[in-house]
C-alpha cells in the first residue's frame, strides 16, 4: 500500500485515541514514527489535523472534516481485504487475547486446536490494555477473547456478536502474606482509601474500573497504572495496592483472592463483528471453545 494510504489509517487511529502514545501502541509502532507520518500527511494536505498541547491532542476543524470523510474509506478497504482473502481461499485469523485466556489455561488448548487446522494462519495480539473492540471495528482483528465491557461503555453494540465462555467471581487480589487475604469477603465500601492497581488511563479496563466504582459508590484514591500485567502483579506483591480481578488470576499469578461483596462476576467472552460470525474459521473456533469451557 502507498504510504499516504497508511497515513490515513494512522490519522484515524490518533483521532480515536486522541493520544499519540496510545495510538502508537494500537498500531504497533513507535510514537516518534507515528508523529512523523502524521506530520508528513499534514504537509501533503496543507493543513493541520491535530493540535498538540500539554493537555493532550484535539482535532482541528479541518482534521474533523478529514476524519469524517476518511472513515468510510478505511472501513471499505478493510471489507475489501476481507473479501479478497476469502476469495483467494486464505483463512487468516487475527485474534486478540486478554489476560483471562491465560489465567484460565486456555492458550495452549487454542494452539492445539490451531495445530489440527493447518489451513488456518493465525496472528495473536496480546498487548495489555489494547482496545480490542476498536481493532475489531477497524478490521485489524477478526475476533477477541476478552471481557465484554458494560453496555453503557460499548459503543456500536449492534455491530458485535458475543458468547460468554467462562464466568467467574470478581475478587480483590492481594499478596498472599497480607492479613486481609484470609477474609471471607471484601465489601466494596472497604475499598475506600485503598490504592488500586489498574491499566493505562482511558483503556477499556480503566473505564470499566471507573464504571464499577461509580456503580458501587466509592471514589478512587491513589492509582498505579501499567500496560503490563507482570508490572501490575509486581506492584501488588510489593504491597503498593490491590487489584480488582477475576478469581482465576489468583492461582495463575500466585496471589490471594477475596470475593467481592455484593458479588459481581467477570466473564471471558468470544467477541467478533456480526458480519464475521459465520466465517468458517471463526465459527469453528467458537464452537470448540464453547465445548471446551462448558460447565466451567
Amino acid at each position: 500500500r502507498r504510504s499516504s494510504d497508511l497515513q490515513v489509517l494512522y490519522a484515524l487511529t490518533v483521532e480515536q485515541h486522541l493520544n499519540f502514545s496510545a495510538a502508537s501502541r494500537a498500531l504497533f509502532m513507535s510514537q516518534p514514527a507515528l508523529s512523523l507520518q502524521i506530520k508528513a500527511l499534514e504537509s501533503e494536505l496543507g493543513y493541520r489535523l491535530f493540535e498538540r498541547t500539554t493537555h493532550g491532542v484535539t482535532l482541528t476543524e479541518c482534521g474533523r472534516a478529514f476524519c469524517e470523510a476518511a472513515r468510510p474509506l478505511a472501513a471499505a478497504w478493510a471489507d475489501f481485504k476481507s473479501r479478497i482473502s476469502g476469495a483467494a481461499g486464505a483463512r487468516v485469523l487475527r485474534i486478540g487475547l486478554g489476560a483471562r485466556v491465560y489465567s484460565n489455561r486456555l492458550f495452549r488448548k487454542i494452539v492445539a486446536f490451531l495445530d489440527s487446522h493447518p489451513e488456518i494462519e493465525v496472528s495473536f495480539v496480546t498487548e495489555a490494555g489494547h482496545d480490542f473492540l476498536s481493532a475489531l471495528r477497524e478490521g485489524a482483528l477478526d475476533l477477541a477473547l476478552d471481557r465484554l465491557p458494560p453496555p453503557s461503555l460499548l459503543d456500536g453494540a449492534e455491530q458485535f456478536a458475543s458468547w460468554t465462555l467462562i464466568e467467574e467471581p470478581q475478587c480483590i487480589l492481594l499478596p498472599r502474606n497480607d492479613p486481609r487475604a484470609h477474609k471471607n469477603e471484601f465489601r466494596f465500601s472497604e475499598l475506600q482509601g485503598y490504592a488500586i492497581i489498574t491499566s493505562l488511563e482511558n483503556t477499556m479496563e480503566d473505564r470499566t474500573l471507573r464504571y464499577l466504582c461509580k456503580e458501587h459508590g466509592f471514589a478512587l484514591n491513589r492509582l498505579y497504572r501499567s500496560d503490563s500485567m507482570k508490572t501490575n502483579m509486581d506492584l501488588l506483591r510489593s504491597g503498593k495496592g490491590v487489584i480488582i480481578g477475576p478469581k482465576s488470576f489468583a492461582s495463575y499469578f500466585g496471589v490471594a483472592a477475596v470475593p467481592l461483596s455484593p458479588s459481581t462476576t467477570a466473564s471471558l467472552d468470544f467477541i467478533c463483528l456480526k458480519k464475521n460470525a459465520d466465517r468458517p474459521e471463526v465459527s469453528t473456533l467458537r464452537r470448540y471453545l464453547q465445548k471446551l469451557c462448558a460447565g466451567r
